[in-house]
């Protein structure tokens, strides 16, 4: 297994870890028993995607820089702001799914109006961002420090 996807899995299972995705499913076999089967709410893809996001949006940030996966030191030193950067990828994206669930439902006089997860998930999305781009803007202003050993 190459450096790059020992460092993807490493940070796609603390992505999926924060969010707590990873939860398991009543199901029923063939013969109607009931069992339980594991199910995740991000695809392992999506979390991937995430991460590579996460990975350009800190590149972007001036002072410009080039790391990938293949940079261990990077990976092992900044992995919890890349991780943070996937979260917030993943919020926004869950937030636009949640928006498209919520409805209002009347039948015979019952009326229900779920809670509005996606209003949530905004507003959280919006808090963190602003202290997301803050954190990056500092490591980057001292980015200089930073040497990566050849």
């Amino acid at each position: 297994m190459s450096k790059s996807q020992k460092n993807i899995d490493k940070l796609v299972d603390l992505v999926e870890a924060a969010l707590n995705s990873r939860g398991k499913a009543k199901s029923n076999d063939a013969l109607g028993n009931v069992i339980y089967i594991d199910s995740s709410v991000y695809s392992k893809q999506a979390l991937e995607a995430f991460i590579q996001l996460s990975i350009s949006q800190f590149n972007q940030i001036p002072h410009f820089t080039f790391f990938t996966l293949e940079d261990q030191k990077f990976i092992d030193l900044f992995t919890e702001v890349l991780v943070e950067g996937a979260i917030l990828y993943a919020l926004s994206s869950q937030a636009l799914l949640e928006r498209g669930r919520e409805f209002k439902i009347e039948d015979h006089g019952v009326y229900m109006d779920p809670p509005a997860v996606s209003e949530m998930l905004s507003t959280q999305y919006s808090i963190l961002l602003t202290h997301h781009f803050e954190k990056l803007k500092l490591i980057k202003g001292e980015i200089q420090t930073f040497k990566v050993k050849k």
